[in-house]
């Protein structure tokens, strides 16, 4: 399913390829899409490539980076997000919960 996400989008991580990441549920904001190879620059000025599938730098609080080697770092509140694993957060597409929340006008 495409949400047609664009940078600066807010959107909340539903899943994870093997469905164990520590970000699920994190609520994050996209930075830029990444294809297969692209170069982008961490928070600490490296610059590193997107070795997995074409996804999205994601930034939030406390989010975790999977290691190839296995394991999780912290990267300064980024990681790379398939765009499948995303729910906006935006619209009809806000969850009931936060529904549940508004004060009408």
């Amino acid at each position: 399913m495409s949400h047609q996400f664009k940078p600066g989008d807010l959107a909340i991580i539903v899943g994870s390829n093997k469905g164990i990441s520590p970000n699920i549920g994190k609520a994050v904001s996209l930075t830029i899409k990444l294809a297969p190879e692209a170069g982008f620059y961490l928070p600490d000025g490296r610059h590193v490539k997107n070795k997995g599938p074409e996804c999205w730098l994601v930034e939030g609080s406390g989010l975790s980076a999977s290691l190839s080697s296995g394991g999780w770092v912290d990267l300064g509140g980024v990681a790379l997000v398939e765009e499948r694993h995303l729910m906006p957060l935006r619209g009809d597409f806000v969850p009931d919960q936060a529904k549940s929340h508004e004060v009408p006008a």
